[in-house]
């Protein structure tokens, strides 16, 4: 069941309303690990006249919006829908909303306390099997021939093919010149980042109905140029653990943002069936073309002189 805290709020709103007036907010579920979604509903009654200014995401600090929704619950009544996430370890308490109502000759403020949300890491402790022994140390038993007679029969066997495969290539090197083949180099990380994410823009995935395979592969590429680009094993580390890192692939917070946005969507749709936006879709794909052009190496050219 969700949690609900009720706030009852004495303000007058304007000539046509009651001057007690009930706000609700909702807020599930209060303990999470990083990057899960919550859900939170402020509801109030406003006069058909009035406009309301919901609050966004500085407000909101530390928490981050993933996704937002404003409806008309009933006649008198609006309500706003946030799906928000934390990526800090920790007790986080959401600081006071504001929610403005504006009239044509006056404007309102009310104040709402979402409360606290408790975040834990996805990480094991480092320490945690430290104190962990063994009662007494192990015994070493000694070989026998029924177990070693499986390994002396492959070792046997390998080394009959390595024979047999340095025979076959001598005398093939015999009957003609050994004639290098030339292969190509592979391309550099940021040209083969942009062109599969190119290829998945053609795709169409998402668009199609295949949202999940969409933010699979766009995480699969993002995390493949990043360990290409900066030599580390990205696309084998977790969400957590790539943000951990952050000072090997991002100078800033104008890089990591994107990054960030990516993998963090990409994981609610995966694993908490989230689904996300069409426009944002699109974004998170624009994010990363923008995020591998801003990192690509530079280009030196050299000016022949005479």
């Amino acid at each position: 069941m969700m949690n609900r805290k009720t706030l009852s709020i004495y303000f007058l709103l304007s000539s046509f309303m009651p001057a007690w007036a009930q706000v609700t907010i909702e807020l599930e579920p209060r303990a999470i690990t990083v990057g899960d979604p919550v859900e939170m509903v402020i509801t109030l009654p406003v006069p058909e006249e009035g406009r309301v200014i919901w609050p966004g995401p500085d407000e909101l600090a530390p928490a981050e919006i993933i996704r937002m929704d404003t409806l008309r619950v009933g006649r008198g009544e609006r309500s706003a829908r946030y799906i928000l996430s934390l990526f800090e370890p920790g007790r986080a308490e959401l600081p006071e909303l504001p929610v403005v109502i504006s009239y044509p000759d006056h404007t309102d403020t009310i104040r709402v306390e979402p409360g606290v949300i408790e975040v834990e890491s996805i990480l094991e402790p480092a320490d945690s099997l430290a104190d962990i022994r063994d009662i007494r140390p192990p015994v070493k038993l000694a070989w026998t021939i029924s177990e070693l007679l499986p390994y002396i029969i492959i070792i046997g066997g390998l080394l009959i093919l390595v024979v047999l495969g340095c025979l076959l290539w001598s005398r093939a090197r015999r009957r003609k010149g050994l004639v290098p083949v030339w292969t190509p180099p592979p391309p550099p990380p940021h040209q083969l980042a942009l062109r599969r994410l190119e290829e998945l823009r053609v795709k169409r995935l998402w668009q199609n109905g295949y949202l999940k395979e969409y933010h699979s592969e766009l995480t699969e590429i993002v995390k493949e140029y990043i360990g290409g680009r900066f030599d580390m094993n990205a696309p084998e580390m977790t969400t957590e653990e790539l943000f951990m890192r952050r000072r090997r692939w991002s100078d800033g917070d104008d890089l990591f943002r994107p990054v960030r946005r990516i993998l963090t969507c990409a994981d609610l749709v995966k694993f908490a069936r989230f689904k996300s936006d069409p426009s944002e879709n699109d974004r998170n794909l624009d994010a990363a073309f923008a995020y591998v052009e801003a990192t690509r190496p530079q280009e030196v050219s050299v000016v022949q002189t005479t």
